[in-house]
Parts: structure tokens; C-alpha cells; sequence
């Protein structure tokens, strides 16, 4: 009997005595049957369904602990820090969006504290106080319930690479200890509490950790938490750990784990994929030259529903969805199968831009546009046919626009504008181009686009941590435009703008790097708006401060709440 077999054997539990209700209900203020493994409203929406402990009454309800129920706080040294050699950076957009002077400050964590930007110091050693506090059972096991539906409800829509939950439910030893420290580490992020938890996640990194897909799984959760921190070392040094040990074990091949049961293997194929996008996009936006080559004939995952509902099915290959433009059949792609092949071409994309001849860069343009074209109509907002968000499908989408952006900008006249430094990206310089105004629309699109994803969203904290990143690209053509546009500015670039600079801050709760990217955003704007017109950048207007009709340009000005260079 297979494990699945086993499963579907299981009766299901009864509505508990006490009442609750699941995270999903919560956040829509809905009604909850309180079943479990599944409420009735998950089951038919296809939603992930976690519980976990009501806080409410607990002062007066509770009993009085006993000395073997106390908690404390349980924490490990942290891994010495360790110079990592990168290989050279691609190049990046002509606004100057990189780096800045080499020197990344490095964001830690007071002991204790929640990774606010206003608790944040600057300080260089980036494995430092890298640490949240949760409290643990007297013999330092954690009661994993609380991060574990935090994991699943806030970090797993966007990166559904992991086992589903309804599979850890039924079996919680299916992870190894290193991967639920991983889990817990990225969860915790997102605990909006004044209470702390501690979490180490450097047990990954020990020696004697088998080198499995379990292992690959825990790196690319740590390198993906560690960049949104701010902590690039750190990130760069679990990447490279997870590229190794995914090609010694074989992960690229269709023939990895072959007697592993179905649902076993997709989420070896969805970790190899992750591996892959992941890896593109820290390429991009982490100064490093990381990408992966893709397996061509390495079946695409399938739709992210039905592997939460713990059903297997089949889906194509690469060839097969860069082929789907003359296929008679009427195949239905998954939205990470999407993922990867946005990845694809964000890869061509950086690929050719050092091209010295315009095919390369025609070839890329011509892929974006053809993407977006190819989407069928339910996959175009990044939302499912209920409305709900489909994370996985917003990721695909700000893959393709970023790509836009890369290969317009640096030929259109926005390059021109000013030097936009921040942590992610490389500063390139101006390409030449036959068709300025075409590539200024087009970059432009691509930068509205990427600010439309966000009003899909009632809730932030599901967005992928490479989101912040997204955003500054966009902002920062968006705000070039601003600078050439002439009184009275369009309305729709302040609004947009003022929708990106609030999701910043709003991220920036959860996310080190997005008050960094915000308070980066602020230098350019201030460079921009008050610099004299430049003899060699025609067409842009002198502006005077002091003339802004705009108060949200006038508060993002004056912020003074920036990082030292």
C-alpha cells in the first residue's frame, strides 16, 4: 500500500469541541465548520487550510502552567561568516540601478526583536543576531504548530515547492529537523506580534546533513529569507551550497528518484524549478552570475491545486511550452510552468544584453511580447477563476516584466534621466537604439504592469520576497517619466507611484530590504527632481522643488529616515 493509499484511508476528524476556525475564514470574516484536516470552504476552494491556536482569552481561560510546560528560549551560535568569491555581474538597466559604491550595509537583529526597519542596525557582519526568537518545550522542541501555519499561509502560496500541507498534516515527521528550521526561520517573519520567536537557521549548514532534496528544499528557503534581509553573504553562500548539492544528487533529470511515490517526485521537480527561478533572479538583482541551464525534456510542475489536494497528473516539458505557438493540442499550463518559462526568457534577456548586435535583443523582445500574448485570459491578472490571488502566477508576471524592463530601458531615453544606485541591480550604460519612443512605451508598460499586480492584493504578506525588488525597478522608471513629463504631471504615474512607495512600507514590516529600497528611491527622486538640466540629456526640464504640486513627491523628498551610502 502506498503512502497516498494510506492517506485516503484515514477518516476524517469530526468538528472539535472547541470552536475555531481556519486562517483562510478568518481573513475573510467567513463562517468556519472547524473540520480538520480540511473546513468544508477550503475543500471546495482548493485553499490551504491551517489552524492554529486561538491567543484569545488566554489570560483569564488559561491554566496555571506547571514547571514542565514552561518555555524558554532556545537558540544556537550562529556559523562564523565566510567570504564568498562571485563570479562577474551582468550588466544592469542605464538608470543606474545597481550596487552603488560595492558596499552593502548589512541589516541585523537585535536578540529578540522583529525585523522592523526601525529596530534595524547597520553593522558588517551579515550571520550577526541573524536569529527570531520562538520559545520552545522544556526538552527544546519547538511546538511547531503556530510558524508551520505561517509558513504554509504567508510563504508557501508564492513558492509551493514543499510537500503539501495537507500531507504534513497527516504525517509531521516527513520533514527533517533542518528543513522545519528553515520553515520556521522564513515564518517567522511574518509573526506581527510583540511577542518574539527565536529560530536558528544555520542547522542546515552542519556538518552530517544529508545531501538529499530535503537538504536543496531548506537552502533555497534560507537563501530566500537571507536576500530579503539584506544578509547577501548569507544568501549567496546557501545558494551556492543548494546548485551544488541539487547537481551532484541529479535533481535537473527526469529521472531523479524514480521509485519515489508521485506527489514525492513533483516536489522534487517543483524544488529543482524553484532552484532555477530563484537562481535567475538573484542573478539579476544580487550582482552575481548564477544562472542554471534549463533541462529542455524535464516535465514543468503541474496545477498548484491539485498538488495541494495532494493529486498527481502530468504536464509537458520546456520544448513543449516554448513549442505551444504551432501545437494543435489545446493544453492547459499550470501557472508555474508559467514561472519557468518567464525565467527562461528573463535569462535570455540578460543573456543578450552585452550583444553587440541588435538580433539578440529583437529575439528577447520579441519572446516578452509573445508570453504575454500566449497567456490565456485567466492566467493575465495573475487571479483564479474565484478572484483569489494566484501567487504563483503573480510571480510569473513580474518575471516577464522585469524582463521588459531590463531590455527597454537601457534603449529608450529614461536611461538618460539620472543615476538610480540601489541593492538590486548593476548600473549599465546607454545602448543605441532606431526607436527611442518605442522602447520608452514599452519599459513604461512593462514598469504599470508590475504596479497593477499589487491591486490584486488585499494582503501583502503573501507576496513572494522578490517582490521588493521588482518594485524598485518599477518605480524607478516610473519616476524617470515622472521627471520628463511636463506640468501638469499624468496622473496615473503619482498614483502608481504612490501605490508602489506604500507597498514598500508596507513590506518593509515584514522585509529589511524593502525600507532599503524605499529609502534608496527617495535619494533618486531627490536627485532627479533638483539637479540642473543636464546639456547632454535633451528634452529634460529644469524642476524646481518648490513648484511639486505633488504632496506624496513632497513627503517622499523630505524622508529623512535614509540609510548611509
Amino acid at each position: 500500500m502506498s503512502y497516498l493509499q494510506y492517506i485516503a484511508m484515514l477518516p476524517k476528524n469530526k468538528k472539535n469541541s472547541s470552536p475555531q476556525a481556519c486562517l483562510a475564514c478568518r481573513e475573510k470574516h467567513l463562517k468556519c465548520d472547524g473540520q480538520t484536516p480540511l473546513c468544508r470552504r477550503c475543500a471546495a476552494g482548493g485553499l490551504a487550510c491551517i489552524y492554529v491556536q486561538s491567543r484569545r482569552g488566554q489570560r483569564t481561560n488559561m491554566a496555571k502552567p506547571n514547571t514542565s510546560a514552561q518555555s524558554h528560549l532556545c537558540s544556537q551560535p550562529s556559523p562564523q561568516s565566510t567570504t564568498m568569491t562571485r563570479s562577474p555581474a551582468p550588466p544592469g538597466l542605464g538608470l543606474g540601478i545597481g550596487g552603488g559604491n560595492g558596499v552593502e550595509p548589512q541589516l541585523g537583529l537585535v536578540p529578540g526583536s522583529l525585523p522592523t526597519l526601525q529596530t534595524q542596525q547597520l553593522h558588517n557582519d551579515a550571520y550577526s543576531e541573524e536569529t527570531v526568537s520562538m520559545p520552545c518545550l522544556d526538552s527544546g522542541t519547538p511546538d511547531d504548530t503556530y510558524l508551520i501555519g505561517l509558513y504554509y499561509r504567508y510563504v508557501h502560496p508564492a513558492h509551493p515547492f514543499l510537500l503539501p500541507l495537507q500531507l504534513y498534516q497527516q504525517n509531521r515527521g516527513v520533514f527533517p529537523g533542518h528543513l522545519k528550521r528553515a520553515m520556521y526561520f522564513i515564518a517567522s517573519h511574518h509573526h506581527m506580534s510583540t511577542e518574539q520567536y527565536y529560530v536558528d537557521s544555520s542547522e542546515v549548514f552542519k556538518p552530517g546533513v544529508t545531501n538529499d532534496a530535503f537538504k536543496v528544499q531548506s537552502l533555497i528557503l534560507v537563501t530566500l529569507a537571507s536576500y530579503a534581509r539584506f544578509e547577501r553573504d548569507r544568501g549567496n553562500k546557501a545558494l551556492d551550497a543548494a546548485i551544488n548539492v541539487a547537481c551532484q544528487i541529479g535533481m535537473n533529470s527526469e529521472s531523479f528518484a524514480p521509485d519515489d511515490e508521485p506527489l514525492f517526485r513533483e516536489s522534487w521537480r517543483r524544488t529543482w524549478w524553484e532552484l532555477y527561478t530563484v537562481a535567475g533572479l538573484i542573478s539579476l538583482i544580487g550582482s552575481t552570475n548564477t544562472r542554471l541551464s534549463q533541462p529542455v525534456d524535464m516535465t514543468l510542475p503541474y496545477d498548484c491545486e491539485a498538488y495541494e489536494a495532494c493529486q498527481t497528473t502530468r504536464m509537458g516539458n520546456c520544448r513543449d511550452i516554448q513549442e505551444r505557438f504551432q501545437a494543435e493540442s489545446n493544453t492547459k499550463w499550470s501557472s508555474y510552468a508559467f514561472k519557468v518559462e518567464a525565467m527562461r526568457i528573463l535569462s535570455l534577456t540578460l543573456d543578450v544584453m552585452n550583444d553587440t548586435s541588435p538580433s539578440g535583443k529583437l529575439a528577447a523582445e520579441a519572446a516578452i511580447s509573445g508570453y504575454l500574448l500566449s497567456l490565456p485570459e485567466d492566467n493575465r491578472d495573475g487571479l483564479k477563476p474565484d478572484g483569489d490571488v494566484d501567487e504563483v502566477m503573480s510571480c510569473a508576471l513580474m518575471i516577464i516584466h522585469l524582463a521588459g524592463i531590463w531590455v527597454h530601458v537601457p534603449q529608450s531615453p529614461l536611461a538618460l534621466v539620472g543615476d538610480f544606485r540601489t541593492v538590486c541591480g548593476n548600473d549599465l550604460g546607454q545602448n543605441a537604439s532606431e526607436a527611442p519612443p518605442l522602447h520608452r512605451a514599452a519599459a513604461l508598460r512593462s514598469a504599470k504592469a508590475l504596479a497593477r499586480l499589487l491591486m490584486t492584493h488585499s494582503n501583502l504578506r503573501t507576496l513572494s520576497p522578490c517582490f521588493s525588488c521588482a518594485l524598485s525597478y518599477s518605480a524607478a522608471v516610473l519616476l524617470s517619466e515622472y521627471s520628463l513629463q511636463e506640468q501638469p504631471k499624468p496622473l496615473y504615474l503619482s498614483e502608481n507611484l504612490q501605490l508602489e512607495l506604500s507597498a514598500l512600507q508596507s513590506l518593509s514590516q515584514t522585509w529589511p530590504i524593502a525600507g532599503v529600497v524605499r529609502s534608496q528611491i527617495a535619494g533618486f527622486a531627490r536627485d532627479i527632481l533638483s539637479r540642473p538640466t543636464n546639456s547632454d540629456c535633451v528634452g529634460i526640464p529644469d524642476l524646481d522643488l518648490s513648484l511639486m504640486e505633488d504632496q506624496w513627491l513632497q513627503d517622499l523628498i523630505s524622508d529623512d529616515a535614509m540609510l548611509p551610502n
